[in-house]
């Protein structure tokens, strides 16, 4: 089976590289700003990260890591992406959704593994969202560690989840164009963030109820009077989740 040449081992030069930034990565200044006013470091709700819309033939889902599961920048989690999809999908199929938001105060993909892992009744979930890498992207994570981890968890998940559950992982956005670097990191910043979508890809590809699916960009409409609205953002993610679920389900 030939390699994707996307997920072939960087250069040696390039990968020292980001050993020593991944060293030093605690003491970098960097500004994780959202192409606006609104910074991707805002604070998380404190509110449950939980709920329930009544109605038959109730659904269960489950959306963890990164964005869409800390629902990052909003007040509540019932504006999260989380909620959002179960709105829709009661909606789209007029039955109870029952939702459930996993956030970590760690947000690398080894401490969500841990955090999912904890978890009971993971086989009474049909839907699980899985966001990983974007953290680990930006601290300059191992890249053959990384794919280690998300094949493990990949592998869990399919032996706790019921078989007509479907698992939902998120491509990793290029995170350069979230923050402010020099030239050279940028560079590595959105190498990696190919690279590692690749392996996840690569990952989800080889397992049977696991599906990679690429979130809805930025858009125009996601800024209110000239500021980032994570809340719009979220709502059009939850809209196209809600898609996905729906032609699944049949």
């Amino acid at each position: 089976m030939s390699v994707d040449p996307a997920i072939e081992r960087a250069p040696f030069g390039r990968r020292l590289l980001r050993l020593c930034l991944g060293v030093i990565r605690p003491l970098m200044a960097f500004n994780f700003v959202a192409g606006a006013p609104t910074r991707m470091s805002a604070g998380v709700p404190d509110d449950a990260s939980h709920g329930l819309i009544e109605g038959p033939r109730m659904l269960h889902i489950l959306v963890v890591g990164g964005l869409s599961g800390s629902s990052v920048g909003v007040r509540s989690y019932e504006l999260g992406v989380a909620h959002q999809f179960a709105k829709s999908l009661a909606r789209s199929t007029g039955r109870g959704v029952e939702w459930e938001s996993l956030a970590n105060a760690r947000p690398r993909l080894a401490a969500t593994a841990t955090a999912v892992r904890g978890l009971d009744g993971l086989g009474s979930f049909d839907f699980i969202v899985l966001s990983p890498g974007t953290t680990d992207v930006l601290s300059f994570a191992s890249l053959r560690l990384w794919r280690e981890e998300l094949e493990r968890l990949l592998a869990f998940l399919a032996e706790k989840t019921s078989p007509r559950a479907l698992i939902v992982v998120t491509r990793i956005p290029d995170v350069s164009k979230y923050v402010q670097v020099g030239p050279v990191i940028s560079s590595i910043l959105r190498d990696d963030s190919h690279r590692f979508s690749a392996v996840a890809a690569n990952a989800c590809a080889r397992a049977p109820t696991t599906r990679f699916v690429e979130m809805p960009p930025v858009e125009t409409s996601d800024f209110v009077d000239d500021a980032f609205s994570y809340a719009t953002l979220y709502r059009r993610w939850g809209a196209f989740l809600s898609t996905i679920a729906t032609t699944h389900l049949g």
